[in-house]
């Protein structure tokens, strides 16, 4: 349970030295927002990155009234050594940017770039996990569709630019209960040498606002999501005998600030 707390020593300098470099851009156009979660597991893109263990996850955003946009974020990891045999290494850092706004009232856009970073050591011939992406996404009222691009080697596989993933998703708040319904369905698709691995995957999560019990939990929501995929369980199981890729639940508590 170590890793979670080591990882957030890099995190919170990264995120110091964000917002100092930001500072120059601070106005009343400009607005500074941070999140921290704990995790019984890390789940991306369907797949358990910690093994089903806890993760400690916080971030945060600088956003201009533009519509411009950059954030960090982290958390801690297993993968790294377990499935992309990596001698050292549990943490994801991602640095992220981009533009987004609205077309009226129910139509909104978003297009930027990702970063995700890992870092660690590792022996010769194992693949960088280090990803490059580019994305857009619309909304229209509680419908959304994001298609992420990448660049060139993707999460551990030695792929050409271009392998993709499709994110359509849908999101009800339920009446005025407080409980917010999401739907989600993704396809990983990529190229070259890993096209056997892409998969299809599911989510289905409820959210409850907990700030409806006290101004003491403002900005504090506590969640279960259960997902599922259709991956080939022989290309993701780790070096340990576990199954990344199995249906499975998780159970969250965050805040933002």
């Amino acid at each position: 349970m170590n890793k979670p707390f080591r990882m957030a020593v890099p995190v919170l300098s990264a995120l110091t030295l964000g917002s100092l470099s930001m500072s120059a851009l601070a106005d009343d156009e400009t607005r500074f927002t941070g999140n921290i979660g704990l995790y019984s597991q890390y789940i991306f893109r369907g797949m358990s990155q910690t093994a089903y263990k806890p993760a400690l996850q916080g971030g945060m955003d600088v956003t201009h009234g533009s519509g411009l946009y950059i954030g960090l974020w982290g958390s801690n990891v297993n993968w790294l050594q377990n499935y992309q045999g990596y001698r050292t290494g549990s943490l994801e850092l991602d640095l992220y940017g981009g533009w987004r706004g609205r077309v009226g009232e129910e139509v909104g856009y978003d297009v930027g770039y990702i970063r995700y970073n890992y870092p660690g050591s590792r022996p010769a011939g194992v693949v960088a996990a280090d990803t490059d992406e580019v994305y857009v996404g619309v909304s229209w009222k509680w419908l959304s569709a994001t298609l992420n691009y990448s660049l060139g080697e993707t999460f551990g596989f030695a792929t050409p630019a271009g392998s993709t993933y499709l994110d359509l998703g849908v999101v009800v708040p339920l009446v005025d209960s407080g409980v917010t319904m999401s739907l989600h369905w993704g396809k990983q698709r990529l190229r070259g040498n890993a096209s056997g691995n892409g998969y299809e995957d599911w989510k289905l999560a409820l959210s409850y606002d907990l700030g409806r019990l006290g101004s003491g939990w403002h900005n504090t929501t506590v969640g279960l999501q259960y997902t599922a995929t259709d991956a080939n369980r022989a290309l993701w199981t780790d070096r340990n005998g576990v199954d990344l890729s199995r249906s499975q639940k998780t159970a969250w508590v965050s805040r933002s600030f």
